[in-house]
């Protein structure tokens, strides 16, 4: 692994045959950054339940959903869901997406990658013509609580994600494309 430090970072669509590795990120990723307390078993059971390669797969055939991935050496480094169409009350515009994930492996934070993948989502949407994107970010996650706004994203309300008989809170961010 020792190339990885400075390697180039390829940013690509998601195909059939990442679903592993993309899972398997999807995973580590989650982990890292949700479960800061130990793991208790409402959290096993979102995770067991939720986070499966028939998942990953499930989204990756489904035609409204647009999967990016970042890649350095061959080494799968992040990656960009979103969800065209998919609607939320608290914004005012016809045409909307949600950015459902951007996941960027923890050893390669501060990089630029989660910038870049953003960036591309958003041409990608932006030809589409959506108007605006949203998405949640969860309360506990000062990370993206300090870079969605420093992307152009305005936190516009709250809301909670549910898991199992538990709400958790999230903030709720918009930008117009």
């Amino acid at each position: 692994m020792a190339g990885l430090a400075g390697g180039e970072v390829i940013i690509r669509k998601a195909e059939t045959e990442d679903v592993s590795a993309l899972t398997v990120l999807i995973l580590q990723v989650w982990l890292d950054t949700y479960v800061k307390h130990g793991i208790k078993k409402s959290i096993a059971d979102y995770v067991l339940s939720e986070l499966t390669a028939a998942r990953t797969a499930a989204y990756l055939a489904q035609e409204h959903t647009h999967i990016l991935l970042a890649e350095m050496d061959g080494h799968l480094v992040g990656y960009c869901q979103t969800l065209n169409g998919k609607r939320n009350d608290q914004v005012q515009a016809e045409h909307q997406a949600e950015l459902d994930h951007l996941y960027v492996h923890p050893g390669f934070f501060s990089r630029g990658i989660g910038r870049r993948l953003l960036a591309e989502a958003e041409e990608h949407l932006r030809s589409l013509g959506v108007q605006q994107l949203w998405l949640t970010a969860w309360v506990g996650n000062d990370k993206a609580l300090r870079f969605y706004p420093g992307t152009g994203y305005a936190d516009i309300g709250a809301t909670v994600f549910r898991m199992e008989n538990e709400e958790v809170d999230n903030r709720i961010f918009c930008k117009t494309l």
